[in-house]
């Protein structure tokens, strides 16, 4: 598997993950991603039709949806998250997206996903908070998001055995979460041939005081020069407690 692979009907590359989502997607050139974001985030269906009219309307194929930032009312076990996740790619595959896998064949995702709860104002059912699309642009420019990466190794095995540090909220263990985790950003950044100094946006996702470890692990080493944006939220899946993801160079528009 290469490290990156071309969605030429969508006009980016994605890194190749696991079946629910790429770990990443970047603008082919002549393209730029865009992002659509909701005043508030609308339930998963009602934002996939709003987001399939709206590709429409601006004359983007359905195969352009590149990227979408959902809300979950709570975390998920690990046969529910299962469960959603094949209730998702269902939709992606209906818009010639996502291919299932078949025999020796892996599923093909390229779409790039962050899936968090927010532990206040949560939504009383999955719901989509943004989506991002590729758009041509004569002025060519960086534009990628990197997927929300938590606190997990990738592997066949449950969550419970493949979290870092699992059960550690101490601070020397969220230390652990987080390094492990920025590691991850920048292995996906070298994929799309990328740096640090490409993001324009950071996210991170925790309930848990990470404030003692932004300055070491983040900022000193030049991480965000542009900010840390928090969301105080965890991770989809039970068990896992620090997620992040890293975009550069994406428009944003606000919808009602």
């Amino acid at each position: 598997m290469h490290a990156t692979e071309l969605f030429e009907v969508g006009n980016y590359r994605y890194i190749p993950s696991v079946f629910q989502y790429s770990a990443g997607v970047k603008a082919e050139p002549g393209f730029c991603l865009e992002q659509v974001r909701f005043h508030r985030a609308l339930p998963l269906q009602d934002g996939f039709e709003y987001a399939k009219a709206y590709l429409q309307k601006i004359g983007r194929p359905l195969t352009a949806f590149a990227h979408c930032e959902l809300r979950s009312p709570t975390q998920f076990d690990d046969q529910g998250f299962i469960a959603f996740n094949r209730q998702y790619v269902a939709q992606l595959e209906a818009w010639g997206i996502y291919t299932p896998a078949f025999e020796n064949r892996e599923a093909i995702n390229p779409v790039a996903r962050t899936n968090v709860c927010p532990k206040h104002h949560a939504p009383r059912q999955v719901s989509m908070f943004s989506f991002t699309y590729s758009v041509p642009v004569e002025s060519p420019r960086i534009s990628f998001v990197l997927s929300g990466g938590g606190d997990a190794r990738k592997g066949p095995e449950p969550y419970r055995d493949r979290i870092i540090a699992y059960g550690d909220c101490s601070p020397e263990g969220l230390k652990t979460k987080i390094a492990f985790v920025i590691d991850e950003m920048t292995t996906r950044l070298r994929k799309l041939d990328l740096t640090w100094n490409d993001a324009t946006k950071v996210q991170a996702y925790t309930i848990h005081d990470i404030t003692p470890w932004i300055d070491e692990l983040l900022s000193n080493p030049g991480l965000i020069p542009n900010g840390l944006t928090w969301h105080y939220a965890k991770p989809p899946v039970a068990g896992l407690e620090y997620e992040m993801d890293v975009r550069g160079g994406v428009s944003e528009l606000f919808i009602n």
